[in-house]
């Protein structure tokens, strides 16, 4: 968290001198690919620090120990994780109950598996954050925006 309160800093100045038209492009632009990142960092079962996510229980797996399906597999899709742009910039997060859904997921928190079900601790997944990779992605689109525009 500390490269991106680094990267804000670095490039703050720079992106107040863009008009609102040239800034919501770069917006828009970044948080397309920041989302297709994350779509597939989710799709490889992977957090932000590399890390794979916590293998789920045995009881979702078929003869063979094979997972049936994979975790995550619509909340991913563009229905449900969103983009919107907002006064200080980009946000992407879900919609609707797949968002309770994937908080309890992000920070590791408390839920009944089903309505009348228990209710147990599902270990963390981080469905969002930034790689390090993505940070450079950022800065690195950022230059190109301001050193292409006259």
């Amino acid at each position: 968290m500390a490269d991106l309160e680094l990267l804000t800093e670095h490039l703050g100045a720079m992106l107040h001198q863009l008009s609102d038209a040239e800034r919501r492009k770069l917006e828009m632009y970044i948080g397309r690919k920041l989302r297709a990142s994350q779509k597939s960092r989710i799709t490889k079962q992977k957090n932000p620090d590399g890390s794979t996510y916590v293998p789920r229980k045995n009881r979702l797996r078929d003869k063979k120990n094979k997972i049936k399906n994979k975790m995550f597999n619509v909340i991913k899709s563009a229905k449900y994780m969103r983009m919107e742009r907002t006064a200080q910039g980009i946000a992407i997060g879900f919609a609707g109950r797949v968002a309770f859904i994937a908080r309890v997921h992000q920070f590791g928190l408390r839920d009944k598996v089903d309505r009348d079900g228990p209710t147990i601790k599902y270990d963390s997944r981080e469905l969002l954050g930034f790689t390090d990779e993505e940070i450079k992605m950022i800065e690195n689109d950022v230059l190109d925006y301001l050193s292409v525009k006259p």
